[in-house]
C-alpha cells in the first residue's frame, strides 16, 4: 500500500474527474490524503481519501485576489503564483508528520509540481482542460518591460522562488505542471490534435461513476418526451436575462426544460417559471444527462465531456477560460455547435435545438466521440497506470 497527496483546487470541473480516480485508488488499497477546500469536504471523504482542508486562508486569499492588471494571461498566472504562495505552506505544515510515497496534482492548481521538488516526491499531474504545450502569446509577451503587469509579476515570481529554494524554476514550469505521467480526462480524438502528444500523456476519457444523486423530480415522463438540459456550470452563472430567453424560447414548445441555475441566483427572479419547466439551483447533472436530448451548456469541458459520454448533443455558450476552444472542437466534429452570449435571442435558440433534433448527423457525430471516450478506459484505465508506473519505479 502507497500513501499519495492529493492536492486540487476548489473548482467542481477539477475535482470531479479525480473523484473516481481517487475512489477506485482507495478501494484497491492506496491510501489518499486530499487538499482541498471545506466546499468538497463531503465529496472527497466520499471516496474514502482524507480529507484535509486548506483552511480560511484561502477563502481570504479568493475573497481578496486582484490581478494588477486586465490582461487576461497576465491576470491568470498572477492567479496560479499568488494562490500556489497561499497553499504551499499550508499544506507543507499540515503533514510535516505523514510521509507520502507520491503525488497526483491537478496541472493548474495546488502548487503539485512545487511540493514534488520540496518533498522529494514522484509526481503525476491531472488535466481536466485540453492539454496545451505552447503559451497563448508570443514569446516576446513574456520579456522583462514588456508591460508593466508583467514586470510586477516578475518580482512576486522571484520572490516565491526565494521562498522556495528552487531557483531553476521558470515561469512556464508554473504554467505548464507537466509531469513524467499526465492523466487528460477526455480522448485523442476530442483533444485538438490529440495525435501530436508524446506518450507521457494517457488520454483516458471522462472519468465518471454514479454519484448516488437522485433528482426530486422525474425527469422524463414518457419515451417520446424530449428532453432539454440547461446549465452555465458552477461558477460564472448569473445570467438572469439569458434564462429569461430560455423561458420565452420554449415555454410553447412539446419538450421539458431541466434548468440549473447555481446556488448564487435568486429563483424569485425567474418568476413565474413555464409549466414545462424545472428550474433548481442545484441539479444532479449526470441523471438529467443519462436522459437528456440536448444541453445547452457554458462549454466547460467536463460538462461537455458529461453530456457526449451519455451521447447528448451540446450547445455551447462560452464564456471564458478554455470553453471557446471547447466549443470550437464541438462544432469541428458536429457533436453540437456555439452560439455567443451576444447572439442570443429566443428564437435563435429554440432554432438551434430543433436543428439539433431534427439532424442525425449530430447524433450520430456525438456517438463517435462517446465510443472514443469508452475506448480511452476512464478513471479504470488511470489507476492501472498509475499502480504500474509506481510500481515501475520501485522495482
Amino acid at each position: 500500500m502507497s500513501n499519495i497527496l492529493f492536492v486540487n483546487g476548489s473548482i467542481h470541473g477539477h475535482i470531479n474527474p479525480t473523484l473516481p480516480v481517487v475512489k477506485e485508488l482507495v478501494r484497491r488499497g492506496e491510501e489518499v490524503t486530499y487538499f482541498s477546500t471545506i466546499d468538497f469536504k463531503q465529496k472527497i471523504e466520499e471516496t474514502g481519501a482524507i480529507f484535509m482542508d486548506y483552511g480560511p486562508q484561502l477563502t481570504q486569499f479568493f475573497q481578496n485576489f486582484r490581478p494588477r492588471g486586465n490582461h487576461p494571461f497576465y491576470s491568470l498566472i498572477e492567479f496560479m503564483l499568488a494562490m500556489d504562495r497561499v497553499v504551499i505552506p499550508i499544506v507543507l505544515q499540515k503533514t510535516t508528520n505523514i510521509k507520502f510515497d507520491y503525488i497526483i496534482h491537478d496541472v493548474m492548481f495546488g502548487g503539485g509540481n512545487i511540493l514534488s521538488r520540496l518533498l522529494n516526491l514522484t509526481a503525476i499531474a491531472t488535466c481536466s482542460s485540453f492539454v496545451m504545450e505552447r503559451l497563448p502569446i508570443p514569446d516576446h509577451m513574456l520579456e522583462p518591460g514588456f508591460h508593466p503587469q508583467l514586470d510586477c509579476f516578475f518580482q512576486e515570481f522571484e520572490a516565491a522562488k526565494n521562498e522556495w529554494a528552487i531557483g531553476s524554476y521558470k515561469i512556464t514550469d508554473l504554467f505548464f505542471k507537466k509531469e513524467n505521467l499526465n492523466f487528460v480526462f477526455t480522448s485523442k480524438l476530442f483533444q485538438p490534435m490529440g495525435d501530436s502528444f508524446d506518450d507521457t500523456y494517457r488520454f483516458v476519457g471522462p472519468s465518471i461513476s454514479d454519484r448516488d444523486e437522485v433528482p426530486d423530480f422525474v425527469v422524463r415522463q414518457t419515451e417520446e418526451e424530449k428532453i432539454i438540459y440547461i446549465s452555465l456550470g458552477t461558477i460564472n452563472n448569473q445570467y438572469i436575462s439569458f434564462y429569461h430567453q430560455c423561458m420565452d424560447a420554449f415555454r410553447e414548445e412539446s419538450v421539458k426544460v431541466i434548468m440549473s441555475v447555481g446556488t448564487k441566483t435568486d429563483l424569485s427572479a425567474l418568476h413565474p417559471i413555464p409549466d414545462n419547466f424545472v428550474i433548481r439551483n442545484y441539479i444532479p447533472q449526470l441523471e438529467v444527462l443519462k436522459q437528456a436530448d440536448v444541453f445547452i451548456s457554458h462549454g466547460g469541458l467536463n460538462s461537455v465531456s458529461e453530456a457526449l459520454f451519455y451521447g447528448v448533443p451540446v450547445i455551447a455558450i462560452p464564456l471564458a477560460n478554455d470553453q471557446p476552444m471547447v466549443a470550437r472542437r464541438l462544432t469541428e466534429l458536429r457533436a453540437g455547435c456555439e452560439l455567443k452570449m451576444t447572439d442570443i435571442t429566443p428564437e435563435l435558440l429554440r432554432d438551434t435545438v430543433h436543428s439539433l433534433l431534427s439532424d442525425q448527423a449530430y447524433k450520430h457525430s456525438t456517438i463517435k466521440v462517446k465510443d472514443s471516450f469508452l475506448q480511452a478506459g476512464g478513471y479504470a484505465t488511470a489507476v492501472n497506470e498509475i499502480l504500474r508506473f509506481i510500481s515501475d519505479l520501485q522495482n
